[in-house]
């Protein structure tokens, strides 16, 4: 069977075939030229696919890396800043330590609490030190907003969040680069949660319904009694759980003395439970360093001062007065000892338009007016945010909002004046005192300041404020003992908690360099299998384009024979 090729038919066949050549030429030049394989994804869908993965793979580690970046400069100038912290620190411990010696005058202690208030300036100036984007490094969240603030009554309050940043720097792991300064610097174990009212002839040990009169929280009082011979520090927590569960389980607690050497101590029952204290309280009274009690958990330290003239050998009628037996007589020493109430620390706005201002505040036994029949305690206990609130005078009342506050956060609760005087309000139980008229607008911060913990600032403002105002009486120097005592224990705990924080950044700053290490792995895999997909064989393309090139000749020197034959050659 023969087939008839038209002219047409012919010449276009040629045509494509010599196109056909020419476009695998010039495909396998530009590939060569480029060093790529595909040039576009018909060219091998599946790898382009592949390859779109990869790329999209890469930008993510690419993303990494910097975030990385950005996370460990955070951490260098966290820790950084943590060190200097860690150095103040030291630098105020061994200035409490040398507080604490009882041959200094008072010059002697305003120099060292001269050098105390150079040292907190320090420190508040580190606890608010801010990254090189401008953000605070220890708010939390709130990287605009500076954490830790002076209040007019010489305490600090923090006023950023407990938030932590972080960044994400592998597919499944995230790294924080900030620690927040609740849990660094504010929530620090207190030692110090247990105060002791009463001294003389304590009234409350005998007499049913009357109250003790307390003793400054510094436990030195402004004129010692002439009779007063018997003091007690306040007490140092040694054991949280035992405290927690047992001591104050059974308070308040009634320490009396019924001899010159032996006292009792008895619960909120009027049980006698002076066995648990080693020793069953018995004391040498002429001791120079003091005696310590140790009592469900607390450490007391007991101290037996005698005045110039009395007589060693009649220290019972002193400390006890066991000449009128049964009863309390005038030197009958006697001490409540029960939990610290909570304290708070009040700010108040620069903007305010009036110069009211609210005192700190108390918490009471009484019941509730609002929430009756729970009494204020319960309320505060369940109620009171633990961040604090912020107050807003609406020309009528307060509205209450809770602490850190951020425009448009619900109204918690409305507190009207209760006209004194003083004038007083109550918030979720606790009671404050307005002094002065508040004007629309005004705003005061309450911060509850709860005795488990204290700040490291407020320690070392404590301690500052003890060494500037102690006498050198004998009380004096043993409520500047007491104080240093407490001081250094809050300090040591201070510091632990910053050396934990201080590991952390350490853990993560290693989590950064091995987590830098494995993507730079999975990006030197990744980059391979790209060039795998993408990337030329140049020896293979050379041969296919010298091979493809003399195909593409071929087909044009024929294809120039093959047109130039017609019906009329035949005929010669």
């Amino acid at each position: 069977m023969v087939m008839r090729i038209s002219s047409i038919q012919a010449f276009n066949n040629g045509v494509n075939g010599l196109g056909r050549n020419y476009s695998n030429v010039i495909r396998t030049q530009e590939q060569i030229s480029s060093g790529n394989r595909i040039l576009t994804p018909a060219d091998d869908p599946v790898a382009s696919v592949r390859l779109l993965q990869l790329e999209q793979q890469q930008a993510i580690l690419g993303q990494y890396k910097e975030n990385l970046t950005a996370a460990k400069n955070s951490l260098t100038q966290e820790e950084t800043t943590i060190t200097s912290v860690v150095n103040v620190l030291q630098r105020i411990r061994e200035l409490a330590v040398q507080a604490g010696g009882g041959a200094l005058s008072g010059n002697d202690r305003r120099s060292i609490a001269k050098e105390l208030g150079e040292r907190e300036g320090e420190l508040l100036n580190l606890m608010n030190s801010r990254n090189a984007r401008g953000e605070y490094l220890f708010s939390g969240f709130l990287g605009k907003t500076e954490p830790f603030l002076r209040n007019p009554d010489g305490t600090y309050s923090y006023q950023g969040d407990e938030g932590l940043r972080s960044l994400q720097v592998a597919g499944s792991s995230n790294v924080a680069i900030n620690d927040n300064g609740k849990r660094l610097f504010e929530d620090v174990s207190n030692a110090n949660r247990v105060v002791e009212v009463g001294g003389i002839n304590n009234p409350a040990l005998t007499t049913a319904g009357n109250v003790p009169v307390p003793l400054p929280a510094d436990n030195i009082a402004a004129v010692d009694p002439a009779d007063q011979r018997v003091f007690i520090s306040p007490g140092l927590v040694q054991d949280n759980q035992a405290f927690n569960s047992n001591f104050r389980a059974g308070e308040p607690y009634s320490l009396a003395f019924v001899s010159g050497t032996e006292f009792r101590i008895y619960d909120s029952a009027g049980a006698d439970v002076t066995s648990e204290v080693p020793g069953g309280g018995v004391i040498d009274p002429l001791i120079n360093s003091g005696n310590t009690i140790n009592f469900r958990g607390m450490r007391f330290q007991l101290d037996v001062v005698l005045q110039p003239g009395d007589n060693e050998l009649d220290l019972d009628n002193l400390l006890a007065d066991t000449a009128t037996p049964g009863a309390p007589g005038i030197n009958t020493h006697s001490f409540t000892l029960q939990s610290a109430p909570t304290d708070f620390a009040v700010s108040r706005s620069s903007t305010n338009n009036s110069a009211a201002i609210v005192g700190s505040g108390t918490v009471d036994a009484l019941v509730n007016p609002t929430f009756a029949p729970l009494t204020n305690q319960e309320v505060f206990d369940r109620m009171f945010p633990t961040s604090g609130v912020l107050l807003s005078f609406n020309g009528t009342n307060f509205d209450v909002y809770s602490q850190p506050y951020k425009a448009g956060n619900p109204i918690l609760t409305n507190a009207p004046i209760t006209v004194g005087p003083p004038d007083t309000i109550n918030v979720f139980g606790a009671s404050f005192e307005i002094n002065g008229a508040p004007a629309v607008g005004d705003e005061f911060g309450l911060q509850p300041q709860f005795q488990e913990q204290r700040s490291i600032l407020n320690t070392i403002s404590r301690l500052r404020q003890a060494l500037e105002s102690s006498p050198t009486s004998p009380a004096g120097n043993l409520g500047v003992r007491n104080e240093v005592a407490i001081a250094l224990t809050n300090l040591d705990n201070g510091m632990g908690r910053v050396l934990e924080v201080q590991t952390e950044i350490g853990a993560r700053m290693n989590l950064i360099e091995t987590t830098e290490i494995d993507n730079e792995d999975v990006t030197l895999v990744n980059k391979s299998v790209q060039a795998d997909l993408r990337e030329l064989d140049y020896a293979e393309a050379l041969s296919r384009l010298s091979f493809q090139t003399i195909v593409l000749e071929a087909a044009q020197q024929s294809y120039v024979k093959i047109a130039g034959l017609n019906l009329f050659n035949q005929l010669r």
